[in-house]
């Protein structure tokens, strides 16, 4: 089921569902945007390097997607 959603999100796009009251305040999220983890998009991000170890920075407050990096 999680295939065919992803599958459906890649072909016409994650605002699929939303009605168009719900489009008007919807933004697609860029490689570039404030909210987008500029370490993560270059190649690693430090929080993610150093889990589970005395140096753990925690969950990275900004968003990590593998499909904006392919972008």
């Amino acid at each position: 089921m999680d295939a065919q959603r992803a599958l459906l999100d890649e072909l016409m796009g994650a605002a699929r569902n939303l009605t168009d009251e719900e489009k008007k305040g919807f933004r697609e999220v860029c490689w570039d945007d404030r909210d987008v983890c500029g370490s993560y998009m270059v190649r690693f991000c430090p929080h993610d390097l150093f889990v589970n170890t005395k140096s753990d920075l925690g969950p990275c407050p900004r968003i990590h997607d593998q499909k904006l990096k392919e972008r």
